[in-house]
């Protein structure tokens, strides 16, 4: 772990003193460079290594987690050692994008390594990959097609009973608009998602979706007026028989109209709300739900000083599970968090959030079938506190720590995490 973490971080410093170069350092070690050579005439050389026509990132991390394994307080380690642990996680990016025909490609990609100091059995790859294309048809037409994939540890409050999990997607993604007249827009949009999780219990919720939607949009001046039908067809690959017999389905739709709005109503404030109506059946129907539940989402974000911003959040969803064993997941979150520029090149931020989850159209024989460790429904509260500080305009440093705490079933698991990173972004 030491050796990975002193290679990466010896790339970040590298990379960090070099972009700063101007032109003329890069460019006095390549010979007529901007000239040419027997009548070649050769590109010119970038004035700054980060305009190239590709982007280098490169990170490392070292955290200390006070409860790796997610454990209820009074439940030993089940394979031994400590309940905390350090992990060093180094990642490398790379990105680019390009013009063809009018129509733009991009990709981006970042690989990484986490190694634990004790509990090396939970050592990982890790990674995210993006590659698609911006198109756009005549000038009314544009949206995106893209395909996904990407592994990363799951965390606390996104994932099901206790151990280490990662959670690994595939994705291939379309959105798409089309302006009519007088603001108004069609918009389409579909998808297939598969997610897989390596916790036996986590991977009750593995599943493959495929969503479709449709709907339109009015936008004048600073407001803009959204109208979305959706239905998302989710089918559950890691159900048994006797799971499902017990009411635990194995394929699920979901069924969505939902209504948004968001105004920026000053250049220090911006609001955004959405209310819809969501209903969920067993296996594939086009028809309309017998039960139709409300949802809600608003936010704002308002800077509320040239250096002190605001951004709040409370909303109700119907989604798929993530952090229960059901058919679907009712939640209710509430979120705030302030960030303070305390000089040009150091801030600070500081939140908390609160969550409530629990099962939802799940019937509750299927609850028999769990680990009591597998919570029907819980509580998420959190705190954090940051401090960033740029280096440079490409090299940042950051110190962060959290406190976690999930309640449910009579179990309360508390982790505490301290994180030091050093990050190159030439953005």
């Amino acid at each position: 772990m030491r050796r990975s973490g002193a290679f990466t971080l010896a790339v970040v410093l590298t990379l960090g003193a070099v972009t700063g170069g101007r032109g003329q350092e890069l460019s006095s070690s390549v010979t007529a460079a901007n000239g040419s050579l027997d009548g070649l005439v050769l590109p010119s050389v970038p004035e700054n290594w980060a305009d190239l026509p590709f982007k280098l990132t490169a990170s490392q991390t070292e955290s200390y987690d006070s409860n790796i394994n997610s454990l209820p307080i009074g439940v030993p380690n089940p394979l031994g050692g400590p309940q905390g642990d350090f992990t060093s996680t180094s990642n490398f990016g790379l990105s680019t994008r390009a013009n063809v025909s009018g129509q733009q490609l991009f990709f981006d990609a970042t690989f990484g390594v986490i190694r634990y100091l004790h509990a090396v059995r939970n050592d990982s790859t890790i990674y995210s990959l993006n590659a698609g294309v911006d198109w756009n048809v005549t000038s009314r037409c544009s949206g995106t097609l893209a395909t996904s994939l990407s592994k990363s540890p799951g965390q606390l409050t996104e994932q099901v009973g206790v151990g280490v999990n990662f959670t690994t997607t595939t994705a291939l993604n379309e959105t798409g608009r089309c302006a009519v007249s007088n603001g108004y827009s069609l918009l389409f949009n579909s998808g297939l998602t598969t997610t897989t999780n390596s916790d036996p219990t986590n991977a009750l919720n593995n599943a493959r979706t495929a969503l479709i939607s449709a709907g339109v949009e009015y936008a004048k001046g600073y407001s803009t007026l959204t109208a979305l039908a959706s239905i998302s067809d989710q089918h559950f690959t890691g159900r048994s028989a006797a799971q499902a017999a017990a009411g635990l389905a194995t394929e699920t739709d979901f069924h969505s109209f939902t209504l948004n709005y968001t105004r920026q109503i000053n250049p220090n404030l911006s609001v955004s709300g959405t209310i819809g109506l969501v209903g969920v059946t067993t296996g594939f129907s086009l028809g309309l739900p017998k039960t139709l539940l409300p949802i809600y989402t608003v936010s704002t974000t308002w800077s509320l000083t040239p250096k002190l911003s605001l951004n709040a959040s409370a909303s109700k969803s119907i989604s798929p599970p993530t952090t229960v064993v059901a058919n679907a997941q009712q939640s209710y979150s509430t979120a705030m968090n302030l960030s303070y520029q305390l000089t040009p090149k150091v801030s600070l931020s500081a939140g908390g959030a609160i969550s409530y989850s629990t099962s939802s159209f799940t019937a509750p024989a299927a609850q028999a079938l769990i680990s009591p460790f597998v919570f029907n429904s819980q509580d998420d509260y959190s705190l954090n506190a940051g401090l960033n500080y740029s280096m440079t305009p490409f090299l940042s440093a950051a110190l962060s720590a959290s406190y976690t705490e999930r309640v449910g079933n009579h179990f309360i698991t508390p982790q505490d995490v301290v994180t030091v990173s050093l990050n190159y972004r030439p953005y």
